[in-house]
Formats: structure tokens, C-alpha cells, sequence
């Protein structure tokens, strides 16, 4: 694994945040970096962190003062650590996938655009199942008459970017690949994903990290029949060579 490392003292007048921000974006996977820091950096780390949408890890590998040692990876270099990351990782591979779908389309390249685009309903299916199927009934929470709870809007939300991924399906079913015509579906789905993933993300994930850690029990029990899961779209992925 290539290393380098980035010493808090070199980053003349920029502050840590800004500087930190800037070199962490450019970290690739297979690679990881020192950090030297001079002041616990744990509360900024943790910041950078939902601000990379937690594509970073890092641990600590010397506690300060006088100076703190911290590595960073990404997180794909690092095995999941609980439910809900390996669930985030799984939106970002789910992201991945249909973004590459529609850059495609838009570049009028429909035969690498619709391979990710089967790969990606299929990771998103798997996905949906998880959280559905297996989650929700074992992490109870609070519902409301109105559907306004966390649980009640994901599950709604699911249903419809479901519905809108089976009409494209349809259409490609149908022999349609004619990006321009695809675009508006594309463009919906897109959309979707961004506000479902950011609400599942900030408003329901905390509650079933809060849920489990008091349920270790039921956390060993979940973990890895989601994990099946989401290899399984691992397996939809390596039929296509996709990563």
C-alpha cells in the first residue's frame, strides 16, 4: 500500500479543516496517509469524514500531546465495520453504479450505460431487501399515523425509486436505447437517490446505530445476512467486470 504523509505544521495559513479537506479528496484507494497533528484531531477528523460521505477511515496509531498519529484510508480499504457503514458503503457502490450509467448515456455510449444501469437496479434491489425485509422488522422504531417517521418515508421512498428503475427496465426490455429518450427517467432517478440517501443517511441510520449498539446481540445476527446481500451484488458486478 503506498503511503505519504501530511504534517499539520506545513499548511502555512491555511486552517486544518481547509487544508486536511484538500489533501484527504485526493486519497485513492490502495494508498494511505500520516497524519501529524499537533492538537487532538478527532472532532475534525470526524467532520471531514461526513464531509467525504465517509469515504475515508481512520484510526488513531499514536495518541498526543505532544503529537498525534492518525491514518487515513478509504474506506473501501478497510472491512466494514458495523451494519450501518457496511449500508453506506452500499449506497455510495449503488451511487457509483447509476452515475456511471448516465455519464455513459449522456456520452452515447448505451452499451456500457445499460450494462451498469442492469447491475445497478440489481445492487439497488438487493439493497432495498436488506433494509426491508431484514432491518426494519428487527430494529422497531416509533411509527406515525401520519407516515412522517424516518422508517415510514424510507420504505415509501424505496417504493418509488423502485418504480421508476422497473420503468426504465421496461423500456430497455422493449429494445429502447436512445439516450435522449432515456435522460428524463435518468434524470428522476438521480434525483431520488440524493434526497433519499442523504434523509436514510442523517435522519434513520442513527437511531439503528444507537438501536444496536445496545443490541449487540441482534447487530452479529444482522451483519452478516446483509453482508450475503450486498456480496451478491458484488457477484451482479463481476459478471460485467464492473467494479
Amino acid at each position: 500500500m503506498n503511503s505519504q504523509q501530511i504534517d499539520l505544521a506545513a499548511r502555512g495559513e491555511q486552517t486544518e479543516h481547509s487544508y486536511l479537506l484538500g489533501r484527504l479528496r485526493g486519497l485513492v484507494r490502495g494508498q494511505q496517509t500520516e497524519i501529524l497533528a499537533y492538537d487532538d484531531p478527532r472532532i475534525l477528523l470526524d467532520a471531514l469524514t461526513l464531509e467525504l460521505r465517509n469515504g475515508i477511515y481512520w484510526d488513531v496509531v499514536e495518541a498526543g500531546p505532544p503529537v498525534w498519529r492518525v491514518r487515513v484510508r478509504r474506506r473501501e480499504d478497510v472491512a466494514a465495520s458495523d451494519l450501518v457503514d457496511l449500508l453506506t458503503r452500499d449506497h455510495v457502490r449503488v451511487d457509483h453504479l447509476f452515475a456511471t450509467a448516465l455519464h455513459r448515456s449522456n456520452a452515447g455510449d448505451m452499451d456500457t450505460a445499460l450494462a451498469h444501469f442492469r447491475v445497478y437496479a440489481a445492487c439497488l434491489r438487493r439493497h432495498v431487501e436488506a433494509e426491508n425485509d431484514l432491518v426494519v422488522p428487527v430494529l422497531s422504531l416509533p411509527r406515525s399515523a401520519r407516515g412522517d417517521d424516518p422508517t415510514s418515508i424510507m420504505l415509501r421512498e424505496h417504493e418509488e425509486i423502485i418504480e421508476h428503475t422497473v420503468m426504465i427496465e421496461e423500456m430497455l426490455d422493449e429494445g429502447m436505447d436512445d439516450a435522449g429518450m432515456l435522460a428524463p427517467f435518468f434524470a428522476i432517478i438521480s434525483g431520488q437517490l440524493a434526497k433519499h440517501e442523504w434523509r436514510e443517511e442523517n435522519n434513520l441510520f442513527p437511531h439503528w446505530m444507537r438501536a444496536l449498539r445496545h443490541e449487540p446481540a441482534i447487530a452479529d445476527e444482522l451483519f452478516p445476512r446483509v453482508q450475503g446481500l450486498v456480496r451478491a451484488g458484488d457477484e451482479a458486478a463481476a459478471t460485467l467486470g464492473i467494479e
